[in-house]
């Protein structure tokens, strides 16, 4: 079945079923051949709002035996024009056309004229062209959207926890968000990011952990000082009992996976992370995401942080980066003033923990939080077992 005729052979047969499907589609997603009648069709619906065969041939008479090839296309399958139908035959154009435009940047990157520098380009083109929009983006009517909250009343919301419930008592991640967990060297942000990571795959969602600055031995170390409650120091120098080690089996049951991504950019990683079809990622990290065509620091920063936020509100992956923050005013509490070297990242981020450690006082801030309150969470690290533990606060008790 040629799906693209047939999409197009239903519309003109249902024109108003033409609304469920137009708009989601370009010229540039049909073959050579089918373009132009492509063209045809959403120009005259753009201008006139209905679709009619008749009028269509008559306004273009050298398109009329393709648009009457469209319409025998669609009558030969037997297939009723339903909005279903069309939906599907729409999502199936769409899909088609992103494998092509994937294809052709593979034999691009395959080419004897690319250099190792176009690389990183294309891997991002890559990424892209394997979004598809996961939901209708047209407008919708104000009572729709009314007819939707209420049909949806009994619902909970589709939160992601933490795993950490002092920090989920204020933070409610969606798939889709973006957030940030910002700290100075050794404040415990990779730590928290993996005892996140674990406690997530242990609820069943599947869990991508990207490092661009350990590797995965290393990391792996200190999730298991942090399953165990046993010192890290213990762990690296392989002193932990056998018998501790055996309660790690439940660990290769975890849908959690862990990969060196040194060098890499956004393109890259969200390419991988719809590979294995994640849930959440982690990227340790952002400041040394690769970024290119960018004139100095503070444009890539600002180009990583878009990237991260259109990898989330694309694919509906919750995106969990940690970042560097400066080291100005050691000793004050971390704003997200302090976030390195652009200020894209708060405005991109659905939620931002700063983490910070002048060794009096260990502090965890809520400095951002589009889903709740914002403030110091109770969260101590107990830095030789790499764990975050609650603390008694009076924010615990509101």
């Amino acid at each position: 079945m040629n799906t693209q005729k047939v999409l197009l052979g239903a519309l003109l047969a249902q024109p108003d079923l033409a609304p469920y499907s137009l708009p989601d589609l370009d010229v540039e997603h049909f073959a050579p051949d089918v373009q132009p009648v492509f063209a045809a069709v959403s120009g005259f619906w753009n201008s006139t709002g209905t679709l009619d065969a008749v009028q269509i041939c008559e306004r273009y008479p050298d398109l009329k035996t393709a648009v009457m090839g469209c319409f025998d296309e669609w009558s030969a399958e037997c297939v009723r024009a339903t909005r279903p139908n069309v939906e599907k035959w729409t999502h199936l154009v769409l899909e088609q056309a992103a494998l092509t435009k994937f294809q052709s940047l593979a034999f691009q990157a395959g080419s004897s004229l690319t250099t190792f520098a176009d690389l990183p380009d294309l891997y991002s083109k890559m990424g892209e062209a394997l979004t598809l929009d996961r939901e209708d983006q047209d407008f919708k009517p104000i009572g729709e959207l009314v007819d939707n909250y209420v049909r949806k009343l009994n619902e909970k919301p589709k939160y992601i926890p933490s795993g950490i419930p002092v920090l989920d008592k204020h933070l409610h991640l969606s798939p889709g968000n973006l957030f940030i967990i910002g700290g100075r060297p050794s404040a415990g942000k990779t730590a928290l990011s993996l005892q996140m990571a674990c406690e997530q795959a242990r609820r069943g969602f599947r869990v991508c952990y990207f490092s661009l600055e350990t590797d995965p031995d290393t990391l792996t170390a200190r999730i298991i000082s942090n399953r165990l409650a046993v010192p890290l120091a213990d762990v690296k120098s392989k002193t932990v009992p056998q018998s501790d080690l055996d309660s790690l089996a439940d660990l290769h049951k975890l849908p959690l996976f862990i990969r060196s991504a040194s060098g890499k950019g956004t393109g890259w990683i969200k390419a991988q992370a719809q590979r294995m079809k994640a849930q959440v990622i982690f990227i340790d990290y952002l400041q040394l995401l690769a970024a290119s065509k960018a004139k100095d620091r503070y444009q890539q920063i600002t180009s990583i942080s878009i990237g991260l936020h259109e990898l989330a509100q694309t694919t509906g992956i919750l995106v969990v980066a940690l970042a560097q923050l400066n080291r100005n005013a050691a000793h004050a509490s971390p704003s997200t003033a302090d976030l390195k070297e652009s200020g894209q990242l708060e405005q991109d981020a659905d939620a931002i923990l700063l983490l910070s450690d002048d060794g009096e006082e260990y502090q965890a801030i809520l400095a951002k939080n589009k889903e709740g309150r914002i403030g110091e969470i109770p969260l101590t690290f107990d830095k030789p077992r790499q764990r975050f533990l609650a603390v008694t606060s009076e924010l615990e008790g509101r």
